[in-house]
């Protein structure tokens, strides 16, 4: 009885988010046919649809590339376009782990079945003025209830002629590696577009360049696009002080690290296209030497980052279809970490792999499937807290289905509105080195497991 219990109160809370999650996207739905974008405020600016820069956002197309790449600072010819560049976005979610966690994730939340406002976000998208023009979202996340700022990324771009051909160059500040990147194999917009921050209780550890220093740091960066082809930027990367950190609302700042020097990114890609057709091949990296906890007395850590991506990209008429592949690997020389007594190897590696496929049907209809492997040197000192073999090996599945209502036209009441509605599921064939009691204490890859409904509404 008692199991038939949990599978009828299961039931009952997915019920209640899908109503409300519907309820929110219907009451948006009236009669229109004006254009909408996945920022509302590029739409006011630009007078262009959702799916002229976008397959299912935030993945870009072609085009969308092309608008970030020049500084958001295109306009259109709608009236509209002068209204202020700021827009909001909520998403309410539902969240289920294969097994209940140990503890509840976050304040005032449950072990499992938890149903929150995972954010909301302000931002100012569009230009600023003349060839300067930004991207900044300032989130309340309710996992750490702090309100912080989020990815920013603000542009100069300019045009020229490089041996008789268009270059389109640029100055970029931003507050996280590969956030400025156009292409969605790297990190900052990689797939899951849309991830729980309440699980899961177990995650395979990620490369420094995988969201390690988000929000921590501040660049400054100089790019080229040659020939409508052949891209390239360089730039560094100072971290934030503590009080620097703190004033933008990072919830860590008091135990957080620190950086020695500048770190240099790289980023090196080509994307030729053919008529609906595009691949992009690339490579991007930072060198970085960090000191644990601002800790200088033992020297840095060393991190040296290397990423390979592709991307294939067909846009038809009604077919969409991306297929993208990125590989990171990193070297870690671990001085200060190591001499801390906080690892038990002074040289480490660790690699991720990533390999996404989707198809989206006249924008509006999403599938997409993620397969990802992490895989690097055992370490008792970083790992043995999580693994009975030290190891942080994991393995898994995601696959993402999503409604995206108004690709072609936003609702009359708001027609600068935008929605994704959608179900991911993430299946973990390995975490930290095995399938079945990894940890020592009972936990298995298979109880690790998410289910996540989301409703992503921007206006």
């Amino acid at each position: 009885m008692g199991l038939f219990r949990d599978k009828i109160q299961r039931l009952a809370a997915l019920r209640k988010v899908w109503i409300g999650t519907f309820a929110l996207a219907a009451a948006a739905l009236v009669s229109s046919s004006m254009p909408a974008a996945a920022l509302p405020s590029f739409a006011r600016q630009t007078g262009q649809p959702c799916a002229a820069c976008h397959t299912a956002f935030p993945e870009l197309t072609p085009f969308g590339r092309r608008f970030k790449l020049n500084g958001y600072t295109l306009f259109g010819t709608d009236k509209s376009a002068s209204a202020p560049h700021v827009a909001m976005m909520l998403m309410p979610t539902f969240t289920h782990t294969g097994v209940a966690q140990d503890a509840p994730p976050a304040p005032h939340t449950k072990t499992n079945d938890n149903i929150i406002l995972q954010q909301a976000s302000l931002f100012y998208g569009g230009q600023i003025f003349g060839k300067l023009g930004a991207f900044v979202q300032a989130t309340y996340d309710r996992a750490t209830g702090r309100t912080l700022l989020d990815n920013t990324d603000i542009r100069y771009a300019d045009n020229t002629k490089l041996f008789g051909q268009d270059l389109l160059y640029g100055f970029d500040f931003n507050n996280s590696p590969t956030v400025q990147d156009v292409w969605t194999t790297t990190p900052a917009w990689g797939f899951p577009e849309a991830a729980p921050t309440l699980a899961p209780q177990f995650a395979p550890p990620g490369t420094l360049i995988e969201g390690g220093l988000s929000g921590k740091v501040a660049s400054v960066g100089f790019y080229t696009f040659w020939n409508d082809m052949a891209y390239f930027e360089l730039s560094g990367y100072q971290m934030l002080s503590k009080g620097q950190e703190r004033l933008l609302g990072e919830p860590d700042s008091a135990t957080s690290d620190g950086m020695k020097g500048v770190s240099p990114y790289w980023r090196i890609a080509f994307e030729p296209d053919w008529g609906p057709n595009s691949w992009e091949i690339g490579t991007f990296g930072m060198d970085a030497r960090i000191h644990p906890m601002r800790v200088s007395t033992f020297g840095s850590d060393h991190y040296t980052d290397i990423g390979f991506d592709t991307q294939y990209q067909y846009n038809g008429d009604k077919n969409s279809f991306t297929v993208r592949a990125s590989d990171i690997f990193e070297r870690q020389h671990l001085a200060s970490t190591f001499g801390q007594g906080g690892s038990s190897n002074l040289n480490n590696t660790l690699r991720s792999f990533k390999l996404v496929g989707s198809w989206v049907y006249d924008h509006t209809y999403s599938l997409s499937a993620e397969y990802f492997d992490v895989a690097g040197s055992s370490d008792a000192g970083l790992y043995s807290g999580n693994s009975l073999v030290n190891s942080p090996n994991g393995r898994g599945m995601i696959l993402d289905a999503a409604y995206l209502p108004f690709s072609h036209g936003g609702p009359k009441l708001w027609p600068w509105a935008n929605a994704r509605i959608g179900i991911s599921y993430t299946h973990f064939l390995q975490v930290y080195g095995g399938t079945t009691n990894f940890d020592g204490n009972g936990h298995s890859a298979k109880g690790n497991d998410v289910t996540f409904l989301y409703s992503w509404i921007a206006f």
